[in-house]
């Protein structure tokens, strides 16, 4: 079962942040993404296999996301380093930006110190924004294989 952010709630204004873009290092600021509904992904890294899985979902459900003129940014708690070669050969048409520092995922309240999958990580999670930054959907997995069911973001995304 999902779990609630401790620090935001549906309804909330989403914190803002600047975070490079791991493959090309560009930073990139959430409210730059803004102006159109976003699909916020967050990931505990490039190394975990689930991560992994639910990008290509992202991917696999882009043109669903398009024709609602949505877009689509995941951001890992991993070193962009550490992520690159990975990136480069898996390209995906939105960008994964780095939290190294662990700082957004904090902001977000997705950050886990320590439990029995992770440490000083993020727990894999959604967050649905409208065109105005404001969340509108949290889906925080209590377990790392956890995910949001894509037909239920569609629809949160259908009625922004």
């Amino acid at each position: 079962m999902a779990r609630e952010s401790k620090v935001l709630k549906v309804s909330d204004k989403a914190p803002d942040f600047a975070l490079p873009d791991a493959l090309t290092g560009e930073t990139i600021r959430l409210s730059a993404l803004l102006g159109k509904p976003l699909l916020l992904y967050f990931g505990r890294g490039t190394w975990c296999p689930t991560c992994r899985t639910w990008m290509g979902e992202i991917e696999k459900n882009m043109p669903e996301l398009e024709k609602r003129s949505a877009r689509a940014v995941t951001i890992m708690a991993q070193d962009p380093a550490r992520m690159r070669d990975y990136l480069a050969a898996h390209l995906h048409s939105f960008p994964v930006l780095a939290d190294a520092d662990r700082k957004v995922v904090k902001e977000y309240g997705v950050y886990v110190r320590a439990n029995l999958e992770s440490i000083n990580i993020a727990r894999p999670a959604n967050f649905v924004l409208d065109a105005a930054g404001i969340i509108r959907f949290i889906h925080i997995a209590s377990v790392q294989i956890e995910f949001a069911s894509f037909p239920e973001i569609l629809t949160v995304l259908d009625a922004v």
